[in-house]
């Protein structure tokens, strides 16, 4: 007998939808580049440490290195100086030596005692009182860090100044890196006419494609090759398309992506015989996003045209599929969280995304929103966060910054 009660089935994440069509595309080839021009790409290579790091012991303060016992006898005669940079030396018995912070620590040496922990006299140093030495303290043993052959870090990670730092250390100066992914824009419209236009009131100035432009251009793995601005025609859609997909490895198209008379840009997808992925997601703004694979493995996804819906839906959504494309290990990465008060409850059925202004204290004002076209609140705002179905009251939620 059949249920008068329906089963509710929670829909499925826009984030699974994503990553299941990122699973499908294949990372952009490698190079080999000088480490100064590396900054910033991703790295296509675990790094190895080529040695043990520290290679040898080494000291961790300024002061003295002695054999334990010899404190006890209150003062103890300082015989030379080890040096960063210098072969060990060899520490006779009875005596201390001079060091400095990095330098080898001498052969025969069992710690170093801070120089603050001692009285220095031209010939000999004299314990303070009440200071205390244990075997290895103040020494950064050999291979405490790293032992030669292990990974440092894996492939598919940024190059970050530290990275940086590790690579030139360990020997890599000419590190294998993904080549920057090349992407391309288009932008539909009938309405849009450049910035520095006048246009008349039933027109827009393009911000679509500044914003889009805006998002990717401090990433140094990301190359934008182009962005073509096109009406709401479907030959001038499909010919840009199709241009786009011979010099990029991803395209972002805004709008005609909806159920309009004259929304081209599925048909397009087709007629440059591409694969859709998908076709609406349960978000709100963004609903009609689409997701394609072109017939070389290029990526294309269709953003709805409204400001806000291509703020979003560019970076929440379609940053995973830029980042698997350059090679990321994590398409996915965490992200910070800020407290919101919610009063109003989400649509049970829907992932929302709503401009934020930060207050510096690990929370966040939502802000006042007239809805997707509405670039004003967005502009006012840090970010935005995103609220999963049924939510309301204060909590913790996921905070995304505009800028890739």
């Amino acid at each position: 007998m059949k249920s008068d009660t329906a089963t509710s089935v929670a829909p499925r994440s826009p984030v699974a939808t994503l990553m299941a069509m990122a699973a499908k595309l294949q990372a952009v080839g490698t190079e080999t580049v000088d480490l100064s021009l590396a900054v910033g790409r991703v790295l296509a290579q675990d790094l190895l440490a080529d040695r043990d790091n520290p290679a040898c012991d080494v000291s961790a303060m300024d002061g003295y290195a002695l054999r334990v016992a010899d404190l006890a006898r209150g003062s103890v005669a300082v015989a030379g100086e080890a040096r960063t940079g210098q072969t060990p030396e060899v520490l006779a018995a009875d005596q201390a030596m001079k060091i400095v912070t990095g330098a080898p620590v001498p052969n025969g040496a069992e710690a170093v005692i801070r120089r603050e922990d001692v009285q220095e006299y031209p010939d000999h140093i004299g314990v303070r009182a009440g200071a205390s030495l244990a075997a290895g303290e103040n020494i950064r043993t050999q291979g405490q860090n790293i032992r030669a052959g292990e990974r440092v870090v894996e492939a598919g990670r940024v190059l970050t100044p530290a990275l940086a730092g590790a690579l030139a250390s360990f020997g890599l100066w000419r590190p294998r890196v993904y080549r920057a992914l090349r992407l391309g824009i288009i932008v539909t419209g009938d309405e849009l006419l450049s910035p520095d236009s006048k246009p008349n009131v039933w027109q827009l100035r393009d911000s679509n494609g500044p914003a889009l432009e805006a998002m990717v251009a401090g990433c140094p793995w990301l190359d934008w090759q182009q962005t073509w601005h096109v009406a709401d025609d479907l030959e001038e859609t499909r010919t840009a398309l199709a241009d786009a997909l011979q010099e990029c490895d991803v395209v972002l198209m805004t709008g005609g992506v909806s159920m309009g008379d004259r929304d081209y840009a599925q048909v397009a997808v087709g007629q440059v015989k591409a694969t859709v992925e998908f076709h609406g997601l349960p978000i709100r703004p963004g609903k009609p996003m689409l997701g394609a694979i072109g017939t070389k493995g290029q990526a294309i996804l269709g953003l709805p045209g409204n400001p806000v819906s291509v703020l979003v839906t560019a970076r929440r959504l379609g940053a995973i599929v830029l980042r698997t494309l350059a090679g990321f290990e994590v398409v996915d990465p965490p992200v910070p969280m800020v407290v919101v008060d919610l009063p109003d409850v989400s649509n049970p059925e829907l992932w929302l995304y709503r401009p934020v202004k930060l207050s510096g204290d690990g929370a966040a004002q939502i802000l006042p929103t007239k809805g997707s076209g509405d670039l004003v609140s967005a502009a006012r705002g840090d970010g935005f966060v995103e609220i999963p179905p049924g939510t309301e009251g204060e909590a913790s939620r996921t905070y995304y910054g505009w800028q890739l």
